[in-house]
Order: C-alpha cells, then sequence, then structure tokens
C-alpha cells in the first residue's frame, strides 16, 4: 500500500508543503525537509508570520514610512525579489 501524500502549497522551483498519513507536515525547500506534528507546524507558520510582519516594520521604519506595507506580489513567483533555488 503506497501512502498518500496531500499537497498543502507548492512554489515550482521553491518547495512544498505536503502531509502524510501519519499526520506529520512536511516542508521541503531545496534539499531540505522540515518535519512536523500540526501543532508545531501551527506555531512554524504563527513564527514566520510574525518575522515578516517585523521584517516589514523595519523596513519601513528604515525608509522614513514610505513603502506601503504590504506592497508586495500577490505570489512570490511574480517577483525577481523572490529568487528561485533550484539547483541549489
Amino acid at each position: 500500500m503506497r501512502h498518500q501524500l496531500t499537497v498543502l502549497a507548492q512554489y515550482e522551483g521553491f518547495g512544498s508543503v505536503v502531509t502524510c498519513p501519519h499526520g506529520h507536515v512536511h516542508v521541503q525547500i531545496g534539499c531540505t525537509t522540515l518535519t512536523f506534528s500540526e501543532a508545531q507546524h501551527q506555531r512554524f507558520v504563527a513564527m514566520l508570520l510574525e518575522s515578516a510582519s517585523n521584517s516589514e516594520l523595519l523596513r519601513t521604519a528604515e525608509t522614513g514610512g514610505f513603502e506601503r506595507a504590504g506592497a508586495g506580489p500577490a505570489r512570490p513567483e511574480e517577483s525577481a525579489d523572490w529568487p528561485s533555488i533550484e539547483g541549489a
């Protein structure tokens, strides 16, 4: 019997997030995979969101507030600021 993975997110050339039948969440970026329980995954996501928000606040403060918060691309592949890690 094959283990069925459910794809939660996938960005071509960057990575993916999948769940397995054992209830784990696997975050794969390049050749690195992080495996979390569902609770750990939720906490990891919260930490990343907080870091992104804090980074945006710092960037806005450093530029005198002229950058519009949340002005980033809707999808990472829409911007050169999100480099591909293929072959990394």
